[in-house]
């Protein structure tokens, strides 16, 4: 049953497409009919649309009664792009019937309005192609170009080549007609066409090309290149006859009359100029029977015959005076013209709406940084009060990793007592050894004759002398074991002190962090500190690294301290060309920076920074770090009252300079903090130079 359905409408779409292409007039009440029993669907909405859009018809309501049957559809399925493309049809609609009135303005607005609102670049092409007719039908041919300009613009950007060859045509239709006698706009209108004819060509477009081979024909013909002319006309012609588009036969006789009325062969243009208004009869194009009108009366005027020139005259004038009106053309021009303002005035109040959201926004976002601030505020209490809790943590295992630390230098110590222990009971063996070799010397000389005494006595004398150096060197290694096995076991115990200080305050801050839910910064801060803590481990066993090492690393602390506190933390390193390559012992730089960061109250600084320059003096090199805090008020004579950091750094500079290094009388640890200096603290202390080469 349902093949049978759709059988029948094929057969009707069909019946309905034939007759109205053969110009006959239908039966509107058949038609009802056959409408109202069809549905309203996407699919044969657009069918109905494509039947006004190709059909060639003076009948209009047959045209109008599809159009609107689909424009209703359209909007109770509420479907946009049909909407707009049926308001488009009506609107060619009325064109195609030459009727020109205030329905034409209102459909093509209305299809605009929908188009450009739902960026339907096809539809908004087609509508400005329309609105440029309908401007050419009202005799403005800068607004004819106008629109026809905005058309190409929008099959531009709905990527439709043919739609840009139907602008190119349009615009060498409108510098040919706009020439006055100018030949140059005529080589122009050629050029637009040629690109129009050869987009039609690469899509296959065969009833386009019709219209575009029988345009630049006649350009040709009125620059007197009538071969040319000729070529371009017989092309249309091969394609009327293949594809039976007899209604393009009136186009073709129209134009092969206007090339041999330019030829001067009025006989023959005369025959087919009548041919012509055979095929306007039948297709009832009254524009079409004007034009050939004019030409006629042109012809009998030049041949001398004013009667038949005035009898087309008044044909011409009658046709003319029924089919436009300025009247109707300023109605339909009138809606366009309205719906450009409106576009204007809706533009303006975007802008100004869009004012009042922004303003609207940025009131809103303050209230928030209000709303964060406090919550930021209650936060930072509960963070103190945890990290009040840490710190006592941090107190008992530090005490802890001391207890540790020293049993580890102890069982240290041990082991280099064994090991000297082993090198005396070596040294003992050895001189064992030597002492048997002497009384075997000895023994072997009372067998010798009183030469070899003499001999003998000088060999044994060398010996005692070399053993007596022997003994003083063994005293001497003895005591630079116990002084080494002093020193290392001292520098062991500050820098086991320092790592663990630094590396409790970093899990402080992370915790802090946790606390706050800032999961992903603390993720960040944990694989930071694992890199610094495996680059403290690795130094903690070098008595040295370069300096250029330990400013890698003071960077790589300052950006895992940022985390924490804040991006807005200056940290600055100069180091003077002649102090570059130069040695100096892990971790005397990092405690003051931490120092820095922890007590000089930074966070309330607006522009905090820490500065650290180092360089060589008086043979020395000299490291000063520098902060803009609120200071310190700790005296160096007084270490005890010293921060932890700052008395290790103390004791580290005692055992390497013995206690008793001066600088141009100044010690090799020296303090500043306000109200001494203007701002923060300065702590400059020196180094025995060393260089890595």
């Amino acid at each position: 049953m349902k093949r049978y359905i759709i059988t029948a409408f094929l057969l009707i779409l069909t019946l309905i497409g034939t007759l109205v292409r053969a110009q006959t007039v239908l039966n509107i009440d058949s038609l009802k009919k056959v409408l109202a029993k069809e549905k309203g669907d996407s699919l044969t909405i657009h069918k109905k649309i494509k039947i006004i859009e190709t059909v060639f018809s003076t009948e209009t309501e047959p045209l109008l009664l599809i159009g609107n049957w689909s424009l209703e559809k359209a909007r109770a399925i509420k479907n946009n792009y049909l909407e707009a493309y049926a308001q488009m049809a009506l609107g060619f609609a009325y064109l195609y019937t030459d009727r020109v009135n205030d329905e034409v303005g209102k459909h093509f607005t209305a299809a605009l309005r929908i188009s450009e609102l739902y960026n339907y670049h096809d539809l908004t092409a087609q509508t400005y192609n329309g609105l440029a007719n309908l401007y050419r039908m009202g005799r403005q041919p800068e607004k004819y170009e106008e629109y026809t300009l905005k058309s190409i613009e929008a099959s531009k950007k709905a990527k439709m080549l043919i739609g840009v060859a139907h602008g190119n045509y349009a615009l060498a239709l409108t510098r040919y007609n706009n020439r006055n006698g100018n030949l140059n706009e005529v080589h122009k209108a050629i050029r637009y066409q040629q690109e129009a004819i050869q987009a039609a060509e690469s899509l296959k477009d065969s009833l386009t090309l019709i219209v575009y081979y029988l345009s630049i024909s006649n350009y040709y013909a009125e620059l007197k290149n009538f071969d040319t002319a000729s070529l371009f006309l017989e092309k249309s012609k091969i394609i009327i006859d293949k594809k039976h588009s007899e209604n393009d036969n009136m186009s073709y006789y129209y134009f092969k009359g206007s090339l041999f009325q330019k030829k001067g062969e009025y006989a023959t243009s005369i025959e087919n100029y009548n041919k012509a208004i055979e095929y306007a009869h039948k297709y009832k194009s009254r524009s079409f029977e004007i034009r050939i009108y004019k030409s006629l009366i042109k012809i009998f005027r030049e041949q001398g015959d004013f009667k038949q020139a005035l009898h087309y005259f008044e044909q011409a004038k009658a046709f003319d005076d029924s089919l436009f009106t300025k009247e109707n053309f300023a109605k339909a021009a009138d809606v366009q013209n309205k719906y450009e303002r409106e576009k204007k005035d809706n533009e303006i109040n975007r802008l100004n709406t869009a004012q009042q959201i922004r303003q609207l926004q940025l009131e809103k976002q303050e209230a928030i940084i209000a709303g964060n601030f406090l919550e930021a505020k209650r936060k930072e209490n509960e963070i103190k009060l945890l990290s009040q809790e840490k710190e006592l943590q941090e107190l008992q295992l530090v005490q802890q990793e001391q207890t540790l630390g020293k049993n580890k230098l102890q069982a240290k110590a041990d082991s280099q007592q064994i090991q000297l222990g082993k090198q005396a009971a070596l040294l003992q063996e050895k001189q064992i050894s030597d002492q048997k070799q002497t009384r075997n010397y000895l023994i072997g000389g009372l067998a010798l004759l009183g030469l070899l005494a003499f001999v003998l006595y000088r060999n044994i004398t060398a010996k005692k002398k070399a053993y007596i150096q022997l003994q003083d060197k063994s005293e001497q290694i003895k005591e630079q074991a116990l002084q080494l096995s002093k020193q290392t076991r001292q520098i062991a115990q500050f820098q086991s002190q320092m790592n663990p200080h630094f590396v409790y305050n970093a899990l402080h801050n992370i915790q802090g962090l946790v606390l706050t839910d800032e999961k992903q910064k603390a993720n960040t801060q944990i694989q930071s500190l694992a890199q610094l803590m495996r680059k403290t481990f690795a130094n903690a066993e070098k008595d040295d690294i370069p300096v250029e090492e330990e400013i890698n690393y003071l960077r790589k602390y300052i950006e895992f301290e940022k985390g924490a506190f804040g991006n807005n933390l200056n940290f600055e390193v100069a180091v003077t060309k002649d102090a570059e390559g130069t040695l100096i012992p892990p971790m005397m730089i990092q405690p003051l920076i931490e120092n820095s960061i922890k007590h000089a109250e930074l966070k309330k600084i607006e522009n905090p920074y820490i500065k650290v320059l180092i360089e060589i003096e008086n043979n020395l090199l000299s490291i000063q770090v520098k902060d803009n805090g609120t200071g310190i008020k700790k005296n160096i004579n007084e270490p005890d009252k010293l921060s932890h950091s700052m008395s290790v750094l103390k004791s580290r500079l005692d055992l390497i300079f013995k206690g008793n290094a001066n600088i141009s009388n100044e010690p090799v640890l020296s303090i500043k903090s306000v109200p001494e200096i203007t701002e923060g603290t300065s702590i400059k202390f020196y180094l025995p130079l060393n260089y890595s080469y």
